[in-house]
C-alpha cells in the first residue's frame, strides 16, 4: 500500500468560509482512501503561500521529503502549495532528488516533468495573482484611512474598552494605572522597574499578561493617550516579502478617534521631559545622569573622598587585561595633583571587580540577612527565564479539547446508528458526516499541537533545573545580590588610602531589608 503526505493550505485573504481550510482537509482524506492510500501524514496551515520561510507546515514537509516517511504528496492544486515561481521550481528539484511524486486531486493527474514549462506558468500567474490582490487590499487600506472612515484597530487597547467598531469607552481602572505610569516616568523610574512594578502592584494586559518595559514604552510615546490615533505607519512590501517603515510625512493622524486619558498639553510636555533626560544622558558627564536612568550601576554613585567628583568607568583593552577601572572625573580632566597642578587630583584609581566585592563583604558583615535573599533571586530569575522561552505553554485547554473530541464521536455514532435505522437519508448522512468529519479534523490538528507543546513544556523544565543548578553553584548569586544592593546605595566615597565610606538610602533599604 502506497504512503500518501497531504498538504492543505486556504489563503485567509481569498477564503470566506469559516471551515474552508476544514473542509479541504476532510476532502483531501476522502480521496486518499478512495484510492487506497494510506495516510502517513498531513500538513494543514493558514498562512499565505507567497513565502514559504513564514509557512511552519511547508518546511516541515520539505524536511520529512528526506526521510522515508512517505511515497506521494498530495496537494489541490499548484497555488495550494505555493505562489512563487521560484519556491516552486526548488520544491520540483527536492522531489525529484527525493524521489517522491506529486499527486494533484483537483486535475487527478500526477505531475511528470512534461508538465514542468505548464506548471512553471501556473504559478507564475498565481504569484502574479497574488501580487494584484496585494495592490488592490493596500489601496483600499491606504483611502479608508486617508478619508479616515476606518481605524483598523484589531488588538484590544490597554486604556480602553472597545464597544462596537471603531467606538470606545475608557476603562477607568486601567486609565488611572495609565496615569500613574506618566508620574512614575516623570520622577525617573525606568521602562524596565516601571513593568516590575506595574506588574506587582497587580496591572495586566488585556489578557491577563505582563505589560513588558517596552510596551510601557510605546504606551506612554504613543499619541493614542490623548486620544489621536496614528495610521499608515507601514506596509507590506510583496517583492521583500515583509512590512516596511514609512517615512513620517505619510503618516495619517486621526485626532478625536479615542476618549483622552491625558490632555495633549501634559503628553507634550511629558515628551518635552524625556527629550530632556536623553539630551543629558548623551553629556559628557555620566554621573549626572538623572535618578533610575544611569548607564552602570555605579555611576552618580561612586564619587572622589578627596575633592568630591563623581568617578568614570574606563575599559582597559583585552592587551592591557581587558579590566574595568574607575577614575576621579577631575584627575582625567586636570590631570594628576602636583607642585606645578594644584587644579588635578591625585586619587587613587579601583577595580570594578575588587570595588564590588568590598562593597558585599561591608554590607554582609552589617546586614547579615541579605544571605536570605539567595532564593528569592534564583525564584525572580526563574521566572523570567520561564516568560521568556514560553515555559507556561500548552495548559489549560486540553481538558476542554477532549471533551469536545467525545462530544463530536458521541454524536458520529448517533448519525451512523439514525442511517442504519433508515432515519434519515444516505444523502443526509452524508452531509451531516462531512461536516462533522471536518470540525474532527480541525479538531485533530489542535490537540496534536497541545501534546507538541506540552513536550516542549517539559524540556523546558528539564532546562529550568539545569539553569537553577548554575545559578546555586557559581559566584552568580553574590554578584547579583551585590548589584542588588548597589541600588540602595546613595553615595560610595573613595579615600586615597584605600578606605570605602559607603552611605546607604535609608528609605529604599527599609523597603527591601528588615533594618
Amino acid at each position: 500500500m502506497e504512503r500518501v503526505a497531504i498538504y492543505n493550505r486556504c489563503s485567509t485573504e481569498e477564503e470566506a468560509q469559516i471551515n474552508a481550510l476544514a473542509i479541504q482537509a476532510a476532502e483531501s482524506r476522502e480521496r486518499a482512501v478512495s484510492k487506497g492510500w494510506r495516510i502517513a501524514d498531513q500538513y494543514i496551515e493558514s498562512e499565505s503561500g507567497t513565502r514559504a520561510a513564514n509557512r511552519s507546515e511547508y518546511l516541515r514537509l520539505l524536511r520529512d521529503m528526506d526521510g522515508d516517511k512517505f511515497d506521494i504528496i498530495m496537494i489541490k492544486s499548484i497555488d495550494r502549495l505555493m505562489r512563487s515561481a521560484k519556491d516552486w521550481y526548488f520544491f520540483l528539484d527536492k522531489l525529484t532528488r527525493s524521489g517522491k511524486k506529486l499527486y494533484i486531486y483537483i486535475d487527478d493527474k500526477y505531475y511528470t516533468p512534461e508538465d514542468s514549462l505548464i506548471s512553471g506558468i501556473k504559478a507564475i500567474l498565481a504569484e502574479d495573482f497574488s501580487r494584484e490582490l496585494s495592490k488592490k487590499i493596500k489601496n483600499a487600506h491606504r483611502r479608508r484611512q486617508e478619508r479616515k472612515s476606518g481605524l483598523n484597530i484589531t488588538v484590544p487597547m490597554f486604556g480602553w474598552n472597545r464597544l462596537e467598531k471603531d467606538v470606545y469607552e475608557i476603562n477607568q481602572e486601567e486609565a488611572e494605572a495609565y496615569r500613574q505610569a506618566f508620574e512614575m516616568v516623570k520622577e525617573g523610574k525606568g521602562f524596565y522597574s516601571l513593568a516590575n512594578d506595574m506588574y506587582e502592584r497587580g496591572v495586566r494586559g488585556k489578557k491577563g499578561e505582563r505589560i513588558s518595559d517596552v510596551q510601557w514604552r510605546k504606551m506612554l510615546y504613543s499619541p493614542r493617550a490623548w486620544g489621536t490615533v496614528v495610521l499608515h505607519t507601514r506596509e507590506y512590501d510583496f517583492d521583500r516579502k515583509r512590512y516596511v517603515s514609512l517615512p513620517e510625512e505619510e503618516w495619517i493622524y486621526v485626532e478625536g478617534a479615542l476618549p483622552p486619558i491625558v490632555s495633549r498639553e501634559y503628553h507634550q510636555e511629558f515628551l518635552e521631559r524625556m527629550a530632556s533626560c536623553r539630551r543629558r544622558d548623551r553629556g559628557e558627564d555620566a554621573g549626572r545622569r538623572p535618578s533610575g536612568r544611569r548607564r552602570y550601576s555605579l555611576s552618580g554613585r561612586l564619587c572622589c573622598g578627596e575633592c568630591g567628583r563623581v568617578y568614570y568607568r574606563m575599559g582597559l583593552p583585552a592587551g592591557k587585561g581587558g579590566r574595568i577601572r574607575w577614575k576621579c572625573s577631575r584627575a582625567l580632566k586636570q590631570g594628576r595633583r602636583h607642585e606645578g597642578n594644584p587644579e588635578g587630583c591625585s586619587n587613587i584609581n579601583v577595580l570594578e571587580e575588587e570595588l564590588l566585592k568590598a562593597v558585599e563583604a561591608a554590607c554582609r558583615g552589617k546586614y547579615d540577612m541579605l544571605s536570605d535573599r539567595d532564593e528569592e533571586i534564583v525564584r525572580e530569575a526563574l521566572a523570567v527565564i520561564r516568560e521568556g522561552i514560553g515555559g507556561d505553554s500548552g495548559k489549560g485547554e486540553d481538558p476542554r479539547l477532549e471533551k469536545e473530541w467525545g462530544r463530536l464521536l458521541r454524536k458520529q455514532r448517533v448519525l451512523l446508528d439514525k442511517l442504519t435505522d433508515e432515519v434519515i437519508s444516505d444523502k443526509d448522512y452524508q452531509t451531516a458526516n462531512r461536516e462533522l468529519e471536518a470540525r474532527l479534523t480541525a479538531l485533530r490538528v489542535r490537540r496534536e499541537g497541545i501534546k507538541r507543546a506540552a513536550s516542549e513544556y517539559n524540556d523546558c523544565e528539564k532546562r529550568l533545573s539545569a539553569i537553577r543548578r548554575v545559578l546555586q553553584a557559581g559566584d552568580l548569586l553574590t554578584r547579583a545580590r551585590t548589584r542588588e544592593l548597589i541600588l540602595e546605595v546613595e553615595k560610595i566615597y573613595i579615600h586615597s588610602d584605600g578606605r570605602l565610606e559607603i552611605i546607604l538610602d535609608g528609605k529604599k533599604l527599609e523597603g527591601v531589608y528588615p533594618v
